[in-house]
This record gives C-alpha cells, sequence and structure tokens, in this order.
C-alpha cells in the first residue's frame, strides 16, 4: 500500500508506523514489566545473561551485549515451555529497566521471533491461564490494545519537555502522562467511550473544557462539610453565575457523565417533572488533571474531584456514596493529625478534602438515592497556596518518561548543576536527598505514631520545586486514607456510617504492605530509576541516602513500631509488590489487591552490590 502512494503521503505513512512501534515498545515493557514483578520473579523465572544458546539469539541482542556491553534479561514460561528474551542497558534489584529491544519470543527448537504488544500480551496470558487454571482472559487482551490504541493518540501531542515555572508547569505536568503507569498492564485504557470523547476529555491531550450544569432543587441537594463554610457555598465560589429559578441550585457535572446520568431512569424522571433543569455547559474550561476525573482552574481554591462512570485502568472512576461520606469524614476526623503533622514537618501539606455536594431523592427507594448520589457526587478538594516562587509539579510526571527519551526529573538536576556548579552526581544526590526528607520521614511518623495510612504513590504526590530543589511536599486524594484500628477504636469512628467505617479501617499489617508499597516501591524506586538509570554506582549513593534518612527518622522520632518496621526494612526483608497484572487476570477489585514480595536494595550491603 505504502509503494503505491503519492509522494506526499510517504512521511505521513512513516510517521503513523513510528507511532504504532513506540505505542506497542511501550505497552510491551509496561506488561513485562509487570509481569516479571508479579510472577516471574517471584517464582524464580528470570535469568540474567546466559551463555546457554547464545550464540541462537537474535542479532540485535548479541551486538546489544558484545558491542554496547549491555544485558540480556530471559524470561522462562514453564507451563507454556516457552522463553521471552530483552535486551537491556543494566540489571536492577527493583526490576526497574530501560529496555533496548523488543522482546523476543521462542518454544525449544525454534528461532526467536519478534514481540509486538499484541504477540506479547497472548503468550504471558497464556501462561497466566494455565498457571492459574482458567480460560484465557480475552478481556484483558482487549483492554492491553485499548491502552496501546490510546498511547498512539497521545504520543503525538506530547510537548516539549520544558515546562515553564508556576501554576503553568503545573498544569502541563498533570497533563503530560502519555505513557501512565509504567508497572501496569493497561495503563492508558479507557473502556467503553468513544474516540471523538476521549480526544475531548483526556489530560494528555491538553483538554479543556465548560462543566455541564444541571439545576437541582434546595431540598435535594446533600452536602457535608467539616468547615464552617458549607460544601455547597465553598462550590459557589468556583462557578460561573447562572440564572436559575427560585428555590434552584447550580450543580456541575464532568461532560463526559451526562451520559450515564441521561441514561438513568431516575434522572429522566425528574427533568420530566422539573424536579431536575438541564442547563447544558456554561462557565471558563477547567482542565482535568492526571486522574482525568478531577479538574483544576488556574485560580481557583478548590479541584473539582467528580464522579464518573468510565472504567479507566482498573477502575470505574465513580465516587461512590460511602466515598463522598468518608472523604470528608476523614478530612474531619484527621484535622487534629493534619496540625501536629504541620508542626512537626512544616514542609508537608495534606490537601484536604473539605466538603462535598451530591443529589438525594430522600422519597425514592434506596437503589434510586444511591445511583443519583454516586451520578451526581462532586467532592471538593483544597487548592494549595502555593509559594510565589514555587513551582509545584506532579511526581508521575517528574519520574516519568517523555515521547523525547527523557525524563523531567533529569532535565531539573541538570538545570541545579549548571547554577550551583555541581557535578551530575552531586546535583543528583542533593536534589534526592531533599526530596525524601520531604515526603518519608512525614509518612513514617503518620503510620507509626498517628495510625493513619496515607496512599502516596506517584499520583497522589505533588513536588513543591523553589530554586532547583523540592522544597515542601503536597499530599491529596485524601479519599483514600485509611485507619489503623489500634490507634483508631470504634469511639473515635463514631461519626461515619459502619459502611464508610469499614471503608477507612486497616489492620497494621495490611498498612505497611499499603504504605511500602505506595512510598518505597511506586515513588521512590521510580525516583531512584530516573535519576540514576544509567550508572549503578550512583544507584547505589542513593539507596544509602534512603538508608541514612530512615535511619535519621528513628532518632529523631521514632517509637516502637517504627523501630520495628525500619530494622525489618534495613535488614533487608522483601518488599510487598501489589498485583497490578494478577488483579487483572483474576478480576479482583482493586481494593482486593494482594501483594507479592520484591527484592530489596538493602538485601545486602549496599557498598557489595
Amino acid at each position: 500500500m505504502i509503494l503505491g502512494s503519492s509522494v506526499d503521503t510517504l512521511p505521513q505513512a512513516f510517521k503513523a508506523q513510528g507511532l504504532r512501534d513506540q505505542a506497542s515498545s511501550r505497552s510491551s515493557w509496561a506488561l513485562l514489566n509487570a509481569y516479571c514483578r508479579e510472577v516471574a520473579a517471584p517464582a524464580g523465572e528470570l535469568t540474567w545473561d546466559s551463555p546457554f544458546g547464545a550464540r541462537a539469539w537474535p542479532l540485535v541482542i548479541q551486538q546489544h551485549q558484545r558491542l554496547k556491553g549491555g544485558h540480556v534479561l530471559q524470561v522462562s514460561l514453564p507451563l507454556s515451555a516457552q522463553q521471552l528474551l530483552i535486551a537491556v542497558e543494566r540489571p536492577s534489584v527493583t526490576l526497574n529497566h530501560t529496555y533496548r529491544s523488543e522482546p523476543f519470543g521462542a518454544t525449544f527448537g525454534k528461532p526467536w521471533q519478534a514481540l509486538d504488544w499484541q504477540h506479547l500480551a497472548r503468550v504471558l496470558l497464556n501462561e497466566l491461564a494455565l498457571r492459574f487454571d482458567q480460560p484465557f482472559n480475552d478481556e484483558l487482551l482487549t483492554q492491553i490494545g485499548n491502552s496501546a490504541a490510546l498511547m498512539e493518540e497521545f504520543i503525538p501531542a506530547a510537548g516539549d519537555d520544558d515546562w515553564g515555572q508556576g501554576e503553568h508547569a503545573y498544569l502541563r505536568s498533570e497533563q503530560s502522562l502519555t505513557f501512565g503507569h509504567a508497572f501496569h498492564p493497561t495503563p492508558k485504557s479507557r473502556e467503553g467511550i468513544a474516540l471523538e470523547a476521549i480526544r475531548r476529555y483526556s489530560p494528555e491531550l491538553g483538554a479543556a473544557f465548560p462543566l455541564h450544569y444541571f439545576a437541582v432543587a434546595e431540598p435535594d441537594l446533600h452536602q457535608a462539610s467539616h468547615f464552617d463554610e458549607s460544601a455547597y457555598a465553598q462550590l459557589e465560589r468556583q462557578l460561573p453565575a447562572i440564572p436559575l429559578p427560585s428555590g434552584y441550585r447550580a450543580l456541575p457535572v464532568h461532560p463526559w457523565q451526562v451520559e450515564h446520568l441521561l441514561g438513568l431512569t431516575v434522572v429522566r424522571q425528574a427533568l420530566d417533572s422539573g424536579r431536575l433543569l438541564d442547563l447544558g455547559p456554561a462557565g471558563e474550561p477547567w482542565h482535568p488533571t492526571a486522574s482525568v476525573r478531577t479538574l483544576f482552574q488556574p485560580g481557583r481554591d478548590r479541584f473539582l474531584k467528580c464522579s464518573l462512570h468510565v472504567r479507566l485502568t482498573n477502575c470505574v472512576r465513580k465516587n461512590a456514596w460511602y466515598e463522598l461520606e468518608s472523604a470528608v469524614g476523614v478530612s474531619r476526623l484527621l484535622s487534629e493529625e493534619t496540625r501536629v503533622l504541620s508542626e512537626v514537618f512544616p514542609r508537608l501539606t495534606l490537601m484536604a478534602e473539605p466538603g462535598f455536594v451530591t443529589v438525594d431523592f430522600r422519597d425514592h427507594p434506596l437503589e434510586a438515592r444511591i445511583a443519583l448520589q454516586e451520578a451526581f457526587g462532586l467532592i471538593l478538594r483544597q487548592t494549595p497556596d502555593w509559594a510565589e516562587d514555587e513551582t509545584p509539579l506532579l511526581a508521575a510526571a517528574l519520574f516519568a518518561d517523555t515521547p523525547s527519551g527523557d525524563s523531567p526529573v533529569e532535565h531539573e538536576v541538570m538545570r541545579l548543576a549548571r547554577h550551583r556548579g555541581l557535578s551530575w552526581e552531586t546535583a543528583t544526590q542533593v536534589w534526592f536527598e531533599a526530596y525524601i526528607e520531604r515526603l518519608v520521614p512525614p509518612m513514617l511518623f503518620a503510620l507509626c505514631r498517628l495510625g493513619v495510612v496515607f496512599e502516596p504513590h506517584l499520583q497522589n504526590v505533588v513536588v513543591g520545586l523553589r530554586h532547583g530543589l523540592p522544597s515542601h511536599v503536597y499530599i491529596r486524594d485524601l479519599e483514600g486514607t485509611k485507619l489503623l484500628p489500634e490507634q483508631w477504636p470504634d469511639e473515635r469512628l463514631t461519626s461515619l456510617s459502619e459502611r464508610a467505617r469499614a471503608s477507612v479501617r486497616y489492620p497494621q499489617a495490611l498498612g505497611e504492605k499499603r504504605i511500602c508499597y505506595c512510598l518505597l516501591i511506586n515513588n521512590i524506586a521510580q525516583a531512584v530509576f530516573f535519576l540514576a538509570r544509567h550508572d549503578a554506582r550512583l544507584e547505589q549513593r542513593l539507596w544509602h541516602c534512603l538508608e541514612q534518612c530512615l535511619t535519621r527518622y528513628q532518632q529523631r522520632h521514632g517509637n516502637v513500631s517504627s523501630a520495628q518496621l525500619i530494622e525489618r526494612l534495613l535488614e533487608g526483608e522483601p518488599w510487598p509488590n501489589k498485583t497490578n497484572l494478577l488483579n487483572r487476570v483474576l478480576k479482583r477489585a482493586d481494593r482486593a489487591s494482594e501483594y507479592v514480595p520484591l527484592s530489596s536494595p538493602f538485601a545486602s550491603p549496599l557498598d557489595a552490590q
């Protein structure tokens, strides 16, 4: 087909093929990352630089190893009697790898074949079906394809890597996650939505749009706030002036949600009767952040966390009725803990969720009431008071690859090195030490002293940069915060309903696993990778910085609980890794996630690695 095309269409054809190739590679690498961490490594099915059969390896693999001094990772698939092979820059104890080739696959006695995402996914899903004695997961294969196709949409929209300063840079960082979670099988999947809508509302494409408004009779508004100011008063400050009939209030929804709302019988009946009024879009555009459903408008003092009945990656992103309650309830319960954390760690800010607003027809059956609450549910999140000379950036964007092949954090360190006249290695260590000192101690303090389990994974952390260094850390999405029953007995939770209480309680062991995964694996291991991916000795220095940070924490703030946890960490106890791939394979809800062991960088002396 290309040979028969005109000269003008040739560049377009090659460009499209390049996009498909890059999206395929990134999808394959994310899937392989997840498989190696969750399945192959715990089962002892990874081999490095094996000499056996090396003469039959593909030429690109041989050249990578011989001419570039690279390494070769071999993955055994014992139940399907296959092997995978891929070129890697160097081994990583946390399995964060820079891949230098496509994956290749072979069965015994057969030649190696290059695998695109489709072939790799089929090979791995077939192995997993045999391993767990279940049918091949066609649904997951479709979702992986959906994610790859959307990456292909997002890659051309990626701008340059210079985001600027201030809130402009912040918004650029929120909308820059072209490839998404590097250890997730479907990092960009968005299911059941027309491509036109995805293009209109996706942050990766620089989306901005007005909200869609409904008029709600005042008695049908359901709201809660833990401030003296009502939740609706907080919301109203964010909204344009909209003419309304007497006795009605305007309630915005994400425009992506309108189709779902109009599909609900209770909503259609309310529109027909005039109990609800469809006002349509209005006001200035709002910008979707990395989570897609949380919206930001510069100058506003609240983010809007909207309900979306769209499946993004693993979950339908609706605000469940009990999550509306628990978000505000937890913010209220943590008001004293927030004060303590701010006094002990003034470089930390919790982005509270002080209110929610939704619709509730109290004269309807419970099922219809819950459907309404979840369809209209809107959580308000405080916008921090950024310092004038501060540039807030999303951690998930800082520690990520871009289509250019660079990581934004590498640009930040280069600027710091030039400005201060430092070597790359010294600037990297200074930057990393500033980051972990602002993040790790308050998260440990919250867990071990206050019984509060935050989720400081990359997408929940915003890093405030001043003079080129991390100066402040902001933790968001408190709706996912959990409380340990030892410090939070029932008498402290009487303000929550039984369902909301159950959703926020976590046993001690599970709380430790959650914080270790979010903080150490999802966040810090990614930071170390992007800061030192080309320098093994620098990586050792960064892990030593974390070791010193943990030791200092215990000296300054430690108690028995933190002493036990830190001792286990520094003795090299494996880290608990969340099973993003196996959740999908076994069709588990995200809240039912399990953990598998990941080798710790402290498992042997750092200077011996």
